[in-house]
C-alpha cells in the first residue's frame, strides 16, 4: 500500500462529502474529525490537483460507499476501508499502514494513546512516523512488555518513538488465578490500568482462530486448547479475552490470569480503533463488531463487503423466525 494513501483518501472523503452530498464544510469537519481549516485546504487541494472534475475520480470512490454503508450497518462512529490487496500476503502490512496514517492524522500534542496486544497492533506502532518532540504519551493495555518493544535491547523501536510510556510491568498471562489476583491488585498495575481508561485513542487487534493466529504463534496458548475455545463457540478475541458470534465474552478459566484490561472496560469506552482483516477473521470481526467494543474499523474492502453480508442474512434469518 502507498504511504499516501491516507492523505489521498481523507482528500477523496472531503470532497465526496462536499460535492456528491452537499454537506457543509462544518458537516465535513465534525464527521472526520478534523478543523474545517483542513477542510478547506483539501477542498483546495482536490480543486488544484483535479480530484475534482464532472465526478469524484479515484479507486477510494468506492471504499467511501462501502465505508459509509459499513459505518450505518454496524452503527460504528468512524471506519476506514482500503482496497483489497491482490496479494493475500500483503493485506496485514497495509492495514497496519493505514491504521498508522489514521492514528496520526488524529493526534495532538498531550495525547494519550491506549495499545493491545498483537501483531497488528504491533505493526501500526512501527508505521507511526513521530516528530522526536511529540510529546505524546502511551499506556499498554496488557501486560507483556517485549510485545511493545521490537527487541530487549532496543527502546527506540516499537512504542519507544512516544516521549511518556507507561507500560504494565508483568507478563502477559500468569500461570494460576491467585498469582493474577495478586499482580492486579498492586498499585502499579492497577495506576496504569486506570491510566488506560483516560486515552484519547485506544488502538487492539482482533485474533481469529486458527493455527497461526498470532496468539498460538507467541506460544501463550496451545493448538489444543484453542480447539476447546473453539468448542466453546468461540469466534475471536481481543487482547486474549474470547468471545462468542454474538460477542458475548466466555466464561474460560485462563481469563482469570490474564493481566490486562478487561473487554467490559472497552465496551465502556467510546475512542476504541480496531484493526483487522481478511477471510480468516471475518467471524472474529462480527463478533467484535455485536459486542460492541470498537467504535472505529480499519479494515479491506473484501472484509468489509463480507461482514455486511453477514449481518443483512442475520437479520434476514432472525425476521424470517419470528
Amino acid at each position: 500500500m502507498n504511504e499516501n494513501i491516507f492523505t489521498e483518501n481523507l482528500l477523496i472523503k472531503v470532497a465526496w462529502y462536499y460535492y456528491k452530498e452537499n454537506l457543509t464544510q462544518n458537516d465535513i469537519a465534525e464527521i472526520l474529525n478534523i478543523s474545517r481549516n483542513k477542510v478547506v485546504r483539501l477542498l483546495d487541494k482536490a480543486r488544484a490537483e483535479g480530484v475534482v472534475q464532472f465526478q469524484i475520480k479515484g479507486y477510494g470512490s468506492n471504499c467511501l460507499s462501502i465505508e459509509k454503508e459499513f459505518k450505518e450497518t454496524f452503527s460504528l462512529q468512524n471506519a476506514f476501508v482500503i482496497p483489497t490487496p491482490i496479494a493475500e500476503n500483503d493485506l496485514s502490512a497495509s492495514l497496519a499502514k493505514a491504521a498508522a496514517q489514521f492514528i496520526q492524522n488524529k493526534l495532538e500534542k498531550q495525547d494519550l494513546v491506549g495499545f493491545g496486544w498483537g501483531k497488528a497492533v504491533s505493526n501500526t506502532i512501527e508505521h507511526l512516523s513521530l516528530e522526536t518532540d511529540n510529546e505524546l504519551s502511551v499506556v499498554t493495555l496488557t501486560g507483556g512488555v517485549n510485545y511493545y518493544f521490537p527487541n530487549s535491547n532496543s527502546v527506540s523501536g516499537g512504542i519507544g518513538k512516544f516521549n511518556k510510556i507507561h507500560v504494565i510491568p508483568t507478563p502477559f498471562m500468569v500461570s494460576t488465578e491467585e498469582m493474577a489476583a495478586k499482580f492486579l491488585n498492586e498499585p502499579s498495575v492497577k495506576e496504569f490500568l486506570d491510566l488506560a481508561k483516560l486515552s484519547k485513542y485506544v488502538v487492539v487487534g482482533i485474533g481469529g482462530i486458527y493455527p497461526d493466529a498470532t496468539i498460538i504463534l507467541e506460544e501463550k496458548m496451545t493448538i489444543n486448547e484453542l480447539t476447546h475455545i473453539k468448542q466453546q463457540n468461540a469466534v475471536g478475541d481481543i487482547l486474549g479475552q474470547f468471545f462468542n458470534r454474538n460477542g458475548e465474552v466466555l466464561d474460560l478459566p485462563h481469563h482469570a490470569r490474564l493481566i490486562g484490561t478487561k473487554l467490559s472496560t472497552l465496551k465502556e469506552m467510546n475512542n476504541v480503533i480496531a484493526v483487522a482483516g481478511g477471510d480468516k477473521k471475518v467471524e472474529a470481526i462480527y463478533g467484535a463488531l455485536k459486542g460492541k467494543y470498537i467504535h472505529t474499523m480499519i479494515t479491506d474492502e473484501s472484509t468489509a463487503e463480507s461482514l455486511i453480508k453477514m449481518e443483512v442474512e442475520s437479520k434476514n434469518e432472525l425476521h424470517s423466525g419470528a
